[in-house]
């Protein structure tokens, strides 16, 4: 088939699906026929309705749009069964997709994941790469099925994970490399050069959903640790510990050998300039903070306002 006839349907919501919508827009081969997407949802402070990034890009590229949740699955995929796709791209779109769509591409419905499967099913794989200290990672393109992320492989791109890499900094490269690996998947499916490969279940990991609590952090690891749990919650859902019963956002820190004349425990403030703080094996030096209710500030501007001593214990 010409891959100008290809018929695509593009679903996705975040930030991250963006890239891949860009690049079938702009290859002149498969533009998507229609983009689907979660509803607008209430964002702010003033809880004004907000749509997805990918409805807003969509509708700047004049794509036609249509928004999916649950509770109208039906009708919408019922929509998408009359246009015939030949391939229903899916990227980070939030809802679990059906057999009626599933079963129903030429192509099959190709998915971009942020890991090297069978690494990392699921749907926190960039911050399990760096919460496990990986040195490598990257993007997969699948054919879905009905398991999560189970599906056969198609193409794979790695990138190394640099030192000072947080969850923000990796995802947007990852996303620009899903892009990039989209499209020279859908090519290689159009002129039969890309073969699927069944996945080795028996070296496949799972990571689920990261929550709000799981910020906390615990002084109680070793420096290095701590170091890559602030980087995996950077910039949500934040990694936080807590000083005068008030949540105290770390927002960048490097690891750092606490003073020699200094004994400090777990989350004990070792010294104020540089602002060190102790952990259960080294200690960390706080390079950025955000107080509760307050901006993103130094350690110098957080102490110029705030009662702390060496020998404090964070929380």
């Amino acid at each position: 088939m010409p891959h100008s006839d290809v018929k695509v349907v593009f679903m996705g919501s975040p930030g991250f699906a963006l890239p891949s919508l860009e690049s079938l827009a702009g290859s002149g081969r498969y533009t998507p026929i229609l983009v689907v997407t979660q509803p607008d949802r209430q964002s702010g402070r003033g809880k004004r309705l907000q749509p997805t990034p990918v409805k807003a890009r969509a509708l700047e590229l004049g794509l036609p749009v249509e928004e999916m949740s649950r509770e109208k699955y039906t009708d919408v995929a019922a929509g998408i069964v009359a246009l015939c796709p030949d391939i229903i791209v899916v990227v980070a779109f939030g809802i679990i997709i059906r057999s009626d769509l599933l079963e129903l591409p030429k192509y099959g419905c190709i998915n971009v994941h942020a890991s090297l499967l069978p690494k990392y099913r699921g749907v926190s794989p960039i911050q399990a790469a760096i919460l496990s200290g990986d040195r490598e990672t990257g993007c997969t393109t699948m054919l879905m099925d009905a398991g999560v992320d189970t599906g056969d492989i198609l193409l794979q791109e790695s990138t190394p994970l640099l030192p000072d890499d947080n969850a923000g900094t990796l995802t947007d490269r990852l996303a620009g490399l899903g892009a990039d690996l989209l499209v020279r998947t859908l090519d290689g499916l159009c002129d039969g050069s890309v073969k699927r490969v069944a996945q080795d279940d028996s070296r496949s990991s799972y990571v689920r959903k990261i929550k709000k609590n799981h910020g906390r952090i615990d002084w109680s690891q070793p420096a290095e640790v701590v170091d890559r749990h602030i980087r995996a919650m950077s910039p949500w859902p934040s990694a936080f510990t807590f000083h005068g019963g008030r949540r105290l956002i770390v927002e960048e820190a490097v690891v750092s050998a606490l003073p020699s004349d200094t004994a400090a425990g777990p989350g004990v403030v070792a010294s104020l300039d540089p602002f060190v703080v102790a952990c259960a094996e080294g200690a960390l030096e706080i390079l950025r903070l955000k107080p509760e209710g307050k901006k993103s500030m130094t350690p110098a501007a957080y102490l110029g306002g705030h009662a702390l001593s060496a020998g404090d214990k964070l929380e």
